[in-house]
Parts: C-alpha cells; sequence; structure tokens
C-alpha cells in the first residue's frame, strides 16, 4: 500500500513530462512554421480549421487550392500547421530535390505510426535493413520475372473482370459464362460501380502471381480482408487529422484502439493464412520449389529467406503484408481512375481501342503478350495523364532527422516534409490547364520541358515504389481486355464523384459506368 502512492506519482510526472515535450514540439514548429508561406494561422489549432466540418472529398480540392494561391504568390513551398505537427509541402519538382535526393531523410513521416502494427517491411524500414530489404526483394521485379506474371494478368483480367463481371450484371451467378450474358447486360443499359470488381480481380491478382495462391475474392463480395483495408485506411486518416486521437489515452477511450485492433486482426489473419497455405503447398509437394531464384515467386523466395535465417517470422509477415496492399489498392485506385477518364473523354478511348487492335488484333478474346502491351504507347500516355489528374497516392510523408533547408526556409528537425503528387501535379506553371484531361502532356517533347520530380505517382529518389512497373503491366492488361471488349460510358458527371483523401484516393461515390459490348 505504501508504494502505491509513490508509484502513482512518478506515473503522473512520466505523463505531464510527455506532454511537456509535445509543448515544446508545439512551440518549435509554430516558430518555424510561421516563418514559411501557408494559410493563416490561429493561436493554438493552427490551420486545424481549414479541415472541420468538411468531407474528405473536399480535402484534395482544399490542398490544390492553397496550392495555386501560393504558386500566384511566388512561392513554392507551403507548409500547414496542426497542434504539435508541422508538414511542408514542397511545390515544385525542383523544391523537392533535396529531399528526394537525400540517401539520409527516409525516414515515413509521423502519421504513418498508425501503419506499424499492420505494415512493416520497406513501406517503414531504414538505414541498413531497408538497404538488405530492398536488395533481397529487388529480384522479383526483374523484366523476366515480369514477363511471366502474364499468364496470370490475362487469366484473371480476361475471364474474373470480362466474364464474371458479365455474368454477375446479368444476375446470373456463375463464374465462367459466354459472352450473350454481357450482351443481355449490355440491353438492360445497367449502370454498374466498376471499382469494387477492380478490387477484387486485383487482390486475385496479387494473390496468385505473388503468393502462389489463389483466394477467390471476387466470388465473395464483402471480402472482409478487403473491407478491413478501406475500414483502417478511413481510420489512419482520421487519427491524422484529429489531435485527441494523438494520445493513446483517448484513443483507447474513445473506441478507436478497439477499432484498429478489429481490423489489425482481419488483416494479420488473412495473410498469415496465405503465407501458411503456400508452406503447406510447398511441404507437401503440391508445388514444387524452386532452387534458382529468378524461377521464385514474391512469397517463396520471403519463405526461403525465413529459413535460411536471412528473415524472421515477423519480417516475412510485413513484407507480405506490404506486397498484399500496395499490389492491389493503388493500382485498383489507378485502373478504376482511368476507367472513369476513358469514360469522360470518348474520343480518346476511340483512340485506345484503335491502338489495341492495331497491336494486340481484333479478336478481345486473345491474350495479350508482354511485347504487345510494351508497344501500347497511346495506352501508356493515357495512364500516365490519368494519374497526374488523379494521383493513386495523393501524398506521402517523410520526417525529418535534422534540420533542412528548402528554398530559403528552415524545415526543423521533426517537422514532416510531404512528397504530394495532388499538389505537384495540378501545377499550372507546369502543366497548362491543369484541370484538363490530355494525355500529350507525355510526349517526350513535353517530358523533356519538366523537372523530373514535376511528376512523381510513384515517388523517386532511392525510396521510390520497387512495385511500380509490376504495377503499370497489371493495369495494362487489364485496360486492355476491359476496352477490348466494352464501350465505357459514364452514367455520372465528372466532378460527382472525387478523390477521397486517404492513403490512395478512392472515388467519393464508385466509378458509375455503362459497358456495352463492341460489336
Amino acid at each position: 500500500m505504501a508504494l502505491i502512492i509513490p508509484v502513482f506519482i512518478a506515473l503522473v510526472v512520466i505523463y505531464i513530462l510527455s506532454f511537456y515535450k509535445k509543448f515544446q514540439n508545439h512551440l518549435k514548429f509554430k516558430y518555424y512554421g510561421s516563418k514559411i508561406p501557408g494559410p493563416p494561422l490561429q493561436p493554438i489549432m493552427g490551420n486545424t480549421y481549414i479541415f472541420q466540418n468538411r468531407p474528405n472529398e473536399e480535402f484534395q480540392i482544399v490542398f490544390r487550392e492553397e496550392a495555386r494561391k501560393a504558386r500566384e504568390r511566388g512561392d513554392t513551398v507551403i507548409r500547414f500547421l496542426l497542434p504539435g505537427k508541422l508538414i511542408v509541402w514542397p511545390l515544385t519538382g525542383k523544391a523537392l530535390a533535396q529531399l528526394l535526393e537525400s540517401t539520409t531523410e527516409i525516414h515515413k513521416g509521423s502519421d504513418y505510426s498508425m501503419f506499424e502494427p499492420w505494415i512493416g517491411g520497406l513501406l517503414l524500414l531504414v538505414g541498413d535493413r531497408w538497404k538488405s530489404h530492398r536488395k533481397m526483394i529487388s529480384p522479383t521485379f526483374h523484366f523476366a520475372k515480369l514477363e511471366g506474371y502474364f499468364n496470370v494478368f490475362n487469366s484473371e483480367s480476361k475471364v474474373r473482370i470480362v466474364l464474371y463481371l458479365t455474368a454477375i450484371l446479368s444476375r446470373k451467378l456463375k463464374l465462367f459464362g459466354s459472352f450473350k450474358c454481357l450482351e443481355k447486360f449490355a440491353e438492360s443499359g445497367e449502370t454498374v460501380d466498376i471499382f469494387p470488381y477492380i478490387n477484387r480481380c486485383l487482390l486475385d491478382i496479387i494473390c496468385e502471381t505473388a503468393m502462389g495462391t489463389k483466394v477467390d475474392a471476387q466470388l465473395n463480395h464483402d471480402h472482409p480482408y478487403l473491407k478491413a483495408v478501406k475500414g483502417y485506411a478511413t481510420l489512419m486518416l482520421k487519427h491524422s487529422m484529429t489531435p485527441i486521437m494523438w494520445n493513446s489515452f483517448f484513443f483507447w477511450a474513445l473506441g478507436y484502439k478497439k477499432q484498429q485492433d478489429d481490423y489489425l486482426r482481419i488483416l494479420k489473419t488473412f495473410t498469415g493464412d496465405v503465407i501458411a497455405e503456400r508452406k503447406a503447398a510447398l511441404k507437401s509437394g503440391e508445388v514444387e520449389t524452386s532452387s534458382s531464384k529468378s524461377n521464385m515467386n514474391f512469397l517463396d523466395m520471403m519463405l526461403s529467406m525465413t529459413e535460411s535465417n536471412q528473415l524472421s517470422e515477423e519480417d516475412l509477415r510485413n513484407e507480405v503484408d506490404t506486397f498484399m496492399f500496395g499490389g492491389h489498392d493503388t493500382t485498383t485506385t489507378s485502373s478504376s481512375w482511368t476507367v472513369w477518364c476513358l469514360a469522360h473523354h470518348p474520343e480518346i478511348q476511340q483512340k485506345v481501342y484503335e491502338e489495341l487492335i492495331d497491336v494486340c488484333g481484333e479478336d478481345p478474346n486473345i491474350d495479350v503478350t508482354y511485347e504487345q502491351v510494351n508497344k501500347l504507347n497511346y495506352l501508356d500516355l493515357v495512364m500516365k495523364e490519368s494519374k497526374r489528374l488523379y494521383p493513386p497516392v495523393p501524398g506521402v510523408q517523410r520526417q525529418l532527422q535534422k534540420d533542412m533547408i528548402i528554398d530559403g526556409y528552415t524545415v526543423p528537425a521533426g517537422a514532416n516534409v510531404a512528397i504530394a503528387p495532388v499538389a505537384l501535379h495540378s501545377n499550372h506553371l507546369v502543366f497548362k490547364n491543369p484541370e484538363i484531361f490530355d494525355p500529350n502532356r507525355f510526349l517526350p517533347e513535353e517530358c523533356s520541358k519538366r523537372h523530373p520530380y514535376d511528376y512523381v505517382p510513384f515517388s523517386a529518389g532511392i525510396k521510390n515504389c520497387i512495385g511500380q512497373k509490376f504495377a503499370v503491366l497489371n493495369e495494362k492488361v487489364l485496360m486492355t481486355h476491359l476496352v477490348r471488349n466494352y464501350k465505357i460510358e459514364p452514367k455520372m458527371k465528372l466532378e460527382e464523384t472525387l478523390p477521397c483523401f486517404k492513403i490512395v484516393s478512392t472515388p467519393s461515390n464508385g466509378i458509375p459506368v455503362k459497358l456495352t459490348k463492341r460489336v
């Protein structure tokens, strides 16, 4: 009993000291933040007022507008100050270069603390561990392996998206159907939100190509993994924008910790089952164990490293979680916005279709090859412009370990610097009439006029997206089968579905379209 009071006092002191440190950071960030251009500051809450009482889908509009105002003032940097948090956004590729070209400032931003219980791996690692993991995983994305994934890219895109989507929309719950289903659906003129279908298709693709296992997510419209990913992403954003949630006690007391734990249980169970299934298949001889890294899929390579003690079991799970999330969610978002752009620009969609016929032939049922996909130059321009107008990842952050001067402004250690395509890609000084969809912006002669970091859909520098080639090829195959089989028309105005400001830019009202079978 005599120990209770001293222990209680000690805990109170520790609690007060933790707030004191945060208060010191608040004063430091406020001091430096006041010297960096940005929206007007309130005495305590800084720029929090900007986001209050706004739906999520308006956040990107707000960020773009503030960036536009800053550029018109002649500023190349803008800041947003929240209680205890300073976020600095370089607004040009040149201003961003110092961060992207640094070999030491590679720590993820403070908002990524919510990622740690779920995803580790290359996303959060730094230093020698990051370098060794990157080196180990790089062979997974060698061009020779990417070509080997095309059987899955084709089968899942062609059968699962085209035939399965047709069957579902015709109210025929069969995985394999005939094109008569499509004709019946086309006659009905029924509107479909294509976003969840693409999402389930790409989860199946990533599981089969990289994990060597099938999960048939497209048979399960309420797949728990996809629902948990969506829920966790929403919770992360709410946490980053709500200062009271930064306190662990209030995070628990308000019920958010339980939500987080529930999502984590589903996410970890799913990847755990994928790992266990592959282990069992290898052990039983159901699938052969390759002795060559060049023939191994991602998971087999990770399992071999675990067996040789290069990776711990926790490292294995972290890398699988990272690959699973990054491999399907960003590509889903990117593909969906490409569909939306094509739907609203029929003349561009027609040019894509004509290129597909010219390169891949008139039969929409034939698989496309690696060589053919690499000849689809106009589709490549279209996809790049879609990623400019609707960046799949609106922004990522780095937390500075040392003070950094960016275009004459001192950004203190501990502050976050944003690599923000949502702001960079809307720069009217670089992209004339940035609100207009124009694939010709990415013709070689146009690209040569820009700074390399003015367009960074996959980030850049040493921590660029390791799977970007995989994602682009995957999306190209998917778009090839969709556009060869369907004419796509929008069933909502362009601005009636907007990119949300989350981990990925999911559409606020889906991607509602009408699909008509091409004759």
